[in-house]
């Protein structure tokens, strides 16, 4: 009788497992979907189903994975319309900034920009005006290197800032094939360097790398399924997918911060240098001192 039992709870657990590993790959593919027809934006998108489904410990080496198998697939489909020229002045800025983010990632906190650049990205309705407007302002090609080692950097403090570089690639005059191959192709050499720190640091462990696989598989059959829509939107149904989801992207970020927003206002309604907060059963206000506020918000 134990026996039996404990077989019948093995073949649950490995049901369970299945079906986790099944919702992931749906996850992936339908988050790639819409990354591929509106240029990015997939990463941030995953994160609610992935937190939800595994935890959010193996979001980040999860989602690393999946960008790793999915991008490969993406160039691979849009090899011909790969701007290599933005390529060679994105990458050195990228690599560089990579590694500044991560010395810096040790030392300091700047959870709190993701506020400042989740508006940007709302702000593209505005500046595209619902993608009517091809561009708003004449971007250089050499801008591409500054650019990359500003989001690299920012990317590294923050952990993700959404599909921030496609206003870039619109006022470039990029046409959407070649936008998101492009991305694809800097986002890729970009992977790899996380991908060697996670190893590093042992991230990726028997579910993660599991985890990863399921929803990098979805990920690469969103992209072949991806293709003929893409090829079939016009060029202005295209720059309004690429808006509304840095809209949305941008609205997610606001969101992740949303205790630090609470935190914030609180502080502008400080009394005597002390923050009223709730107490440990959530009932009434504790006084406590600013010291204690997290340090994100002092940049400490």
């Amino acid at each position: 009788m134990p026996i039996t039992s404990t077989n019948g709870s093995t073949r649950s657990r490995r049901c369970m497992d299945w079906v986790q590993l099944c919702l992931l790959s749906v996850a992936g593919f339908l988050t790639w979907a819409l990354n591929t027809i509106s240029a990015g934006g997939g990463g941030l998108l995953l994160i609610p189903a992935v937190t939800f489904l595994t935890g959010s410990a193996a979001v980040a080496p999860v989602i690393t994975l999946t960008e790793l198998i999915g991008n490969p697939v993406r160039i691979l489909a849009f090899r011909r319309d790969v701007d290599w020229s933005i390529v060679r002045w994105y990458l050195p800025g990228a690599i560089t900034g990579g590694a500044a983010g991560a010395w810096l990632f040790a030392n300091a906190r700047a959870e709190w920009l993701q506020i400042f650049i989740g508006l940007y990205l709302i702000g593209a309705i505005l500046e595209f005006r619902g993608g009517a407007r091809e561009r708003s302002y004449r971007a250089r090609l050499w801008w591409f290197l500054p650019a990359g080692l500003i989001v690299s950097l920012l990317s590294a403090l923050m952990g993700t800032v959404g599909p921030v570089l496609n206003s870039l690639y619109l006022n470039y005059g990029s046409r959407k094939e070649t936008l998101v191959a492009t991305k694809s192709v800097n986002s890729f050499v970009t992977d790899i360097v996380k991908v060697t720190v996670f190893t590093g640091l042992g991230a990726f462990g028997g579910q993660a790398l599991a985890f990863g696989l399921a929803t990098g598989f979805g990920a690469a059959l969103a992209t072949l399924a991806a293709k003929p829509w893409l090829e079939r939107m016009s060029g202005r149904q295209f720059r309004t997918a690429v808006v509304i989801l840095m809209a949305v992207s941008g609205m997610l970020m606001i969101w992740k911060q949303h205790d630090l927003i609470v935190a914030l206002y609180h502080e502008v309604n400080i009394r005597g240098g002390e923050l009223p907060a709730m107490d440990e059963n959530g009932r009434g206000y504790m006084r406590i001192p600013l010291d204690a506020l997290p340090g994100s918000i002092w940049g400490s």
